[in-house]
Order: structure tokens, then sequence, then C-alpha cells
């Protein structure tokens, strides 16, 4: 079984990323799927936990010293459990988008071929056609939807508060044989439900 979080829609919000990046982490999530918002984001949470949050200079600091401190402090503190492991894809707002700042990525999960992407309205018909599992964001809620052999799974939004009428959520995303579930967080980590689906047909690809 693969464990995959699921985040998109930060837009900034890295508080709320960095408490979803923390339950991927306790819950061993083999992989991230970053679907898109500010494409930055994932590393900045990366990179807060390591340097911690800018602040100002203290009385009498200066540049250097804030910059040497912050060094120090990162040297001690070892990378998030999650770096290396997380894949992202842009939105249409994204600097880079489509070049430096990919829309769409294809990856495999458990032998099967997925397709990542902001805008579920990017895909062709051969990203669908191909994919059996596809993960996208800009929605304003979470969910699981089958269509025939293909499930499309989305961890909803991360706004910050105020932002979004709708809740703050992200997601993981568990593939068993012949299951997927999805089970849906709050911006706090507070478990608020669980979907699943069966895998229906699509031959598995192995890699040798």
């Amino acid at each position: 079984m693969a464990r995959i979080g699921l985040a998109s829609d930060s837009f900034g919000n890295l508080d709320g990323l960095g408490v979803a990046f923390d339950l991927f982490a306790r819950a061993r999530a083999d992989r991230v799927f970053f679907l898109g918002g500010w494409y930055a984001d994932a590393e900045a949470v990366l990179a807060r936990r390591r340097y911690g949050s800018p602040n100002p200079a203290a009385p009498g600091g200066d540049f250097l010293t804030a910059v040497e401190g912050a060094l120090t402090r990162a040297a001690a503190i070892p990378e998030h459990p999650l770096a290396g492991r997380i894949a992202r894809v842009a939105s249409r707002a994204c600097p880079g988008y489509g070049s430096a700042a990919p829309a769409k990525l294809v990856d495999l999960v458990e032998g099967r071929i997925c397709c990542l992407v902001h805008d579920k309205s990017d895909l062709s018909r051969d990203d669908i056609g191909n994919a059996t599992l596809i993960f996208h964001g800009n929605s304003g809620r979470a969910g699981l939807v089958q269509i025939g052999p293909r499930i499309f799974l989305t961890p909803g939004h991360l706004r910050a508060p105020g932002e979004d009428e709708r809740p703050s959520t992200f997601a993981l995303a568990e593939v068993a044989p012949g299951e997927v579930s999805l089970t849906v967080f709050s911006a706090q980590g507070v478990e608020l439900g669980r979907e699943r689906a069966p895998l229906l047909g699509g031959a598995k690809v192995s890699v040798r």
C-alpha cells in the first residue's frame, strides 16, 4: 500500500501547509503531491523548518549576523522527513507556469499510472485515457470521484482562513491493490472524514 499526502491551493498559507506536511511525516507518507497554488510554497515550508521564519533584526544587530544565526540553526536541524519526496505542479498564477514550473506531471503509484494537475480542465483526452488515478487541485472541497475505471482525487484548498468561505483542508490518499481511500483533514490537522472507491480494471505497470 502507498500513502500519498495531498495538498493544494495554499497561496502563501505556510502555516496550514506546514501542518499538512507534519501530519504527512507522522503518517509515514511515501510521497507528497502538491497540486498547485503557489509553486514555491512547498519549498518555503521546508526552508522555514530549517532556517526559521524571517524576523526583523534585533536592535543593534545587522543583516549578516541574522543570516549567520539562521545558517547555524539550520546546521543543527535535520531536513524535514519529506524533503526529496515532494512532487509539485503549478497553477496558472505561478511564475514560470508550464516551463520552469510544470503544469502536469505523470507518475506511478503502486504500479498505476497517475496524473498530477492543478486545474483538471488542463487535462487532455490522452491524459485522462492513460491514467487510472488523477490528482488535482483548484477545488472548493476535498473529494474522491470515480468515473468508470478512473478515480479523481482532490484535497480541497489550503487558503488562509477568511480567504474562502469553504473550510481549508488537505488529505491523505492510500492506494491498496484493490481500493483507494481519501482521508480529509482540517487545516488544524483534525480528521473530517474518509471516502473509498474500488480500483477497477487497468493493467498495472511494472518497472524493472
